[in-house]
């Protein structure tokens, strides 16, 4: 890092390491709708997020958008039109955001709600399914609240979901590559990611995860209402060599040097072991070193990339962080029923070469 440059401490976008991404960013483009090298890069790229995520290659789409544009063409695509049922899980503000997306295509929100503090408990969420939302044929979840720095248990949820028959979506936009994700685990549908967390990059690139239930369920909702959230277009774009839209080459060399970073590490679960050390044997004991309280109380609820906790009764939220940012250290508060009230840091670690 350069002296001159601040720390960027948020949970999100978070620091790009200088000498390998940005520099992979920099490199000189040519025309990623025609040179064969680009698709290669690219599949190349799909090939190493599918390893980290438990699936295929070919199920895997990278596309330019932010990941809101990922979590919006996932309810898009499988929920068809005229009043849908759809499950929302939620404990936090990204979870109630899914409700918003449906009503805006139509579909009707059936909420499980926990407080944004707490986790979704497998059980309750199983009796809510067969009962409340015996109808909805959709689930949607989110992996990590960035909020409230909690981490609910995929592996759990998705066999909940699962055991009812239902199609499962997960926004793990701020726990991709910073926790272990498998989207095998009994079955998660579409899982959508995001650029700007955990892999150091800028915002800009969508990660999809699509199920091969999911793939089927599209054909028949037969998404009509634009084209470029239509997850379907990116189906054979390889073996096409066909992108719907034209791609970004920067990003896509920055996000191959990224993975290319983490496979360095000599295995996925180094990686994994490297976030919990920064946030458990760091960031956290920090915080517990001046009595700060944190969000969840159970430790084994928060989440590895990111931490949050309460501001002692008398400070701003907005003083302590521009204060820090005076220092060169940018840090975050945090949003909804929380706000003003809790203090955030991205526990990420920069990777040097």
């Amino acid at each position: 890092m350069f002296v001159s440059d601040p720390l960027i401490a948020t949970p999100g976008p978070t620091e790009i390491p200088p000498h390998r991404i940005l520099l992979a960013m920099a490199r000189r483009t040519t025309n990623p709708d025609l040179d064969p090298e680009f698709f290669r890069h690219y599949d190349e790229a799909r090939s190493m997020l599918a390893e980290i995520l438990g699936t295929k290659s070919g199920n895997v789409i990278v596309w330019v958008g932010e990941a809101m544009s990922g979590l919006e063409a996932a309810v898009a695509n499988l929920v068809g039109s005229g009043g849908d049922k759809v499950a929302v899980l939620s404990n936090g503000i990204f979870g109630d955001a899914f409700a918003d997306l449906l009503r805006a295509y139509g579909g009707v929100p059936i909420i499980h709600k926990v407080e944004y503090t707490k986790v979704l408990d497998p059980d309750k969420v199983t009796s809510f399914l067969r009962n409340e939302a015996r109808d909805a044929r959709v689930v949607t979840m989110v992996h990590c609240e960035t909020p409230s720095g909690t981490l609910n248990d995929l592996r759990e949820m998705a066999r909940a979901v699962k055991s009812e028959g239902k199609l499962l979506i997960v926004d793990a936009v701020s726990s991709i590559g910073g926790v272990e994700i498998n989207v095998g685990w009994g079955g998660v549908d579409i899982l959508i990611g995001g650029s700007q967390k955990v892999l150091n990059l800028p915002s800009g690139l969508t990660i999809l995860a699509v199920s091969d239930e999911a793939w089927e369920t599209m054909k028949r909702t037969n998404y009509k209402g634009g084209f470029y959230l239509n997850i379907r277009l990116w189906r054979d774009v390889v073996e096409k060599m066909e992108f719907p839209y034209t791609h970004s080459e920067p990003l896509i060399n920055g996000l191959l040097e990224s993975l290319k970073m983490i496979h360095e590490e000599g295995g996925l679960d180094n990686v994994y072991r490297r976030h919990r050390a920064v946030a458990r044997g760091g960031v956290v004991r920090a915080v517990e070193a001046v009595n700060l309280r944190l969000i969840p109380e159970l430790e084994v609820f928060a989440s590895p990339t990111v931490t949050a906790f309460y501001i002692p009764n008398g400070l701003s939220d907005v003083k302590v962080i521009e204060t820090a940012r005076r220092y060169g250290v940018f840090i975050a508060g945090s949003w909804g029923p929380l706000k003003g009230r809790v203090l955030r840091i991205g526990t990420w670690d920069i990777r040097h070469p």
